[in-house]
């Protein structure tokens, strides 16, 4: 590891082999064991489409994002990295484009029958998956012929937090999961480290464009609208990126001197919007909370070209309740780390009174040059409401 360089364990393999999960497990282990880590899903930094000439699979985007995040990462004082996604096996991890980062892959392999059964379990009934699963299928059988890892694990039969010990055991070398190794290895700068100096390396100036934030309290369905409006735009023809702020700051312990974790979400958004810029994008939806006014300014701060129009959703306290039950239910996308997945109902409820709160508080503040109840309407309706009250260009008949 070259002095000053950020340890980065990247847990790779084919859509459904249990990357999230597994990588998951080992950050939160680091953290309860008082580890400074960050963690990145690194396929949720390349939500960018269409993909631009030369990069199909979005392979570069995705390393260039997490080669921008690393040394910000390092500055809100993560120590490692613990990274998942998807990597082309001819391409590798492309770790050129993260001359900050050290990256060791780890790719996790299981045998057909597992894996289809876990692919098609992690979607449920319903859908008609023989194209996709053919498709991971054949991505398993080319990593299972490539050399671009460092390490291979195989976890047909196992369940996560023995898929997890089998990483730790299989790559013991890696310099994060020795506090030694890693106080040999990390020459850090006391004289350019801070967020502060971060964010104005990682700024968007000279990236215009357009950025919806779209915020609410806990449970509204900031995600949910988000990414269907996101979807919507996509089919209208617009080269345009999604970034979901909470999944894009993920450091353990919380950023010193960063309530909410603020300064770090709108550098990391201006450092990926910049990306997603020079890979032709002139839109972006972002979804996350936004507490206030002097909130936002951080993010304006960090945009100084970017029109930036902000959206509040808001719903009522039956509606926040609801929601934020269904969200403990699973009914919601499986982010890693998600709060409220599988909590008993007591603290649910606790929850939906804190939304309540958030609720009122953003109301009397008027946080958001848009208001969107989202009260009986669906999230296709809400998208929908949304997109005619902001009037980007659609071109779809």
């Amino acid at each position: 590891m070259t002095a000053g360089q950020v340890p980065v364990l990247w847990i790779t393999g084919p859509p459904g082999v249990g990357k999230s999960t597994v990588s998951w497990q080992i950050f939160t282990e680091l953290a309860q064991a008082r580890m400074p880590v960050a963690f990145a899903d690194a396929d949720q930094f390349c939500m960018c489409y269409p993909a631009p000439p030369g990069d199909p699979g979005r392979e570069r985007i995705k390393a260039q994002n997490v080669g921008a995040l690393v040394p910000r990462y390092r500055a809100a004082g993560a120590h490692c990295v613990i990274a998942n996604g998807v990597l082309d096996p001819l391409g590798g991890a492309h770790r050129e484009l993260m001359p900050d980062a050290d990256v060791t892959v780890c790719r996790l392999r299981a045998d057909a029958e597992d894996l289809a059964s876990r692919f098609t379990g992690r979607h449920g009934p319903g859908f008609d998956l023989s194209e996709s699963l053919r498709e991971t299928l054949d991505q398993a059988d080319a990593m299972d012929v490539s050399d671009f890892a460092d390490v291979a694990v195989d976890t047909t039969g196992l369940a996560a937090p023995e898929i997890a010990r089998l990483v730790r055991d299989s790559c013991r070398g890696w310099s994060g999961f020795s506090r030694s190794r890693l106080a040999d290895g990390l020459a850090f700068d006391a004289g350019t480290g801070g967020l502060g100096i971060g964010m104005s390396r990682s700024n968007a100036a000279g990236a215009d464009g357009n950025i919806l934030l779209i915020c609410g309290p806990t449970g509204v369905g900031k995600s949910a609208v988000g990414f269907q409006l996101y979807r919507r735009y996509l089919r209208g023809g617009l080269t345009i990126g999604y970034v979901d702020l909470d999944q894009i700051a993920l450091v353990r312990p919380d950023p010193a001197g960063d309530p909410g974790g603020h300064q770090l979400k709108a550098g990391n958004l201006a450092a990926m919007w910049r990306t997603y810029h020079a890979a032709g994008a002139r839109h972006l939806i972002a979804t996350g909370p936004v507490e206030s006014e002097a909130v936002l300014l951080t993010y304006r701060r960090a945009l100084p070209e970017v029109t930036l129009i902000v959206c509040r959703l808001h719903a009522g306290p039956l509606d926040l309740m609801r929601r934020i039950m269904s969200r403990g239910e699973g009914g919601s996308w499986p982010q890693p780390g998600d709060p409220l997945r599988g909590q008993p109902v007591a603290y649910l409820r606790r929850v939906a009174d804190q939304a309540v709160a958030e609720n009122s508080a953003l109301e009397l503040a008027a946080v958001g040059a848009v208001r969107v109840d989202t009260d009986g309407r669906s999230v296709a309706e809400a998208a929908d409401l949304i997109a005619r009250m902001i009037n980007w260009p659609d071109r779809r008949p």
